[in-house]
């Protein structure tokens, strides 16, 4: 019989394939901490999971709920300070940055500290803590977005983390990293060929409606439109396996 992977079990099970073995990644909590440890477990066992609370080389039993986790540093193999794994970042030590946001508009740029207004928001949200350094700094950035209409918006409300350019952004390109490579989300794989958010690949048996479902804006297709190759069954074990350890099924 046939396993169709949940959503949430795609997101993770596709965001780890954008994570090669031997990578150093600079690791947010939550679907990205998800998807670093099941790639740990299945492609990448060499990848060097770091977390901002200062967690070298992290091996968490159990997906952390946030940096100060007691599962961040059980296995650990070096405990640094904040400061030490942000000197790293500013040195470009990192391969990559795993990131995720309560929004991601066009050019990447990311928000996680208000909905709404600044000055009187509708939510005020968790803030930056190293989502700005690690867009700008590491030298490429995936992030990982549910597919939820309301977190896929032309402009965001509040750019926490520059993107590749736009009016709200300030352009990571510019600086150490090369900003943005890609978006994964349950239905699809986005890249910024276009100069924006570009639908790059399409996961099996979602066609292209589906994927673009809810987006507030005509988000444009690569010059050749892929297909993702569907999870295999070690990949679903996985990545079942991880979400359940972490306590829910839904990203």
């Amino acid at each position: 019989m046939t396993v169709i992977p949940s959503e949430a079990v795609r997101l993770v099970g596709y965001g780890a394939r954008e994570i090669s073995d031997g990578e150093v990644l600079f690791v947010g909590i939550g679907v990205p901490s998800l998807a670093a440890l099941v790639a740990r477990r299945l492609h990448a066992p060499s990848s060097v999971l770091v977390y901002e609370s200062g967690a070298i080389d992290a091996v968490p039993p159990v997906p952390p709920l946030s940096t100060g986790s007691p599962s961040v540093v059980e296995d650990t193999g070096m405990l640094a300070s904040c400061l030490g794994v942000f000197a790293m970042l500013q040195q470009g030590s990192f391969d990559l940055g795993l990131l995720s946001a309560a929004q991601v508009d066009r050019y990447g740029n990311l928000n996680s500290t208000a909905l709404g207004a600044y000055e009187k928001p509708k939510v005020r949200l968790v803030g930056s803590g190293g989502a700005h350094d690690i867009a700008v700094l590491a030298r490429a950035a995936v992030i990982l977005m549910p597919h939820d209409p309301r977190r896929f918006v032309p402009e965001v409300d509040f750019a926490t983390s520059p993107g590749s350019y736009g009016s709200t952004g300030g352009g990571a390109v510019a600086a150490r990293g090369s900003g943005p490579g890609c978006v994964v989300t349950p239905r699809a794989r986005f890249t910024f060929e276009a100069g924006e958010l570009t639908l790059d690949a399409l996961v099996d048996g979602v066609d292209e409606s589906t994927a673009l479902e809810g987006f507030g804006w005509s988000v444009p297709c690569a010059a050749r439109l892929g297909q993702l190759t569907p999870l295999s069954d070690s990949e679903i074990a996985v990545a079942s396996d991880v979400l359940e350890s972490w306590g829910r099924d839904a990203v």
